[in-house]
């Protein structure tokens, strides 16, 4: 099963920043919705990210999320880590008896390989804010939302 922790995660910041924009509460049951998802898998996933700074949080009728920082400083790669702090990419079997060259060889090289991506994959990471993905969003939309329409201006 693919984990979709950061995907997840990036849409409830995503929807936090438009909220925003648009002066709209974020609470946990409209992100669930917004994610068609329960409430606490919200929160779970909004637990590590008030620990980074990248959303925080307020009680009461008027509570909500919001972001900790603006948007052109919320980089992906800190999303990622937040949410996904000790997942690899794929991982190795290390019951298979070291037989040969290559089963005697092969944890080892796939594990350098799965560090090699992580680190390709973090730096493309860093390279994109919050701020450039509701810019790319809007761009892909084409003015289909008013929403879009507007953001894209």
């Amino acid at each position: 099963m693919m984990d979709t922790r950061f995907s997840s995660a990036l849409q409830i910041i995503i929807t936090v920043a438009v909220n925003e924009i648009t002066n709209t509460r974020s609470t946990s049951d409209m992100l669930a919705a917004k994610l068609d998802a329960n409430p606490s898998l919200v929160r779970r996933l909004v637990a590590p990210l008030m620990q980074k700074n990248i959303l925080v949080s307020s009680e009461g009728y008027q509570g909500g999320y919001r972001l900790g920082r603006p948007t052109s400083s919320i980089y992906l790669s800190e999303i990622y880590l937040a949410v996904t702090p000790d997942k690899k990419i794929w991982g190795t079997r290390d019951d298979i008896p070291a037989e040969c060259f290559i089963s005697s060889n092969m944890n080892e090289w796939s594990a350098k390989l799965s560090k090699e991506a992580e680190q390709a994959l973090l730096g493309l990471l860093s390279e994109k804010s919050v701020e450039d993905v509701i810019s790319e969003l809007a761009t892909i939309d084409g003015g289909k939302c008013p929403l879009g329409r507007a953001l894209a201006t």
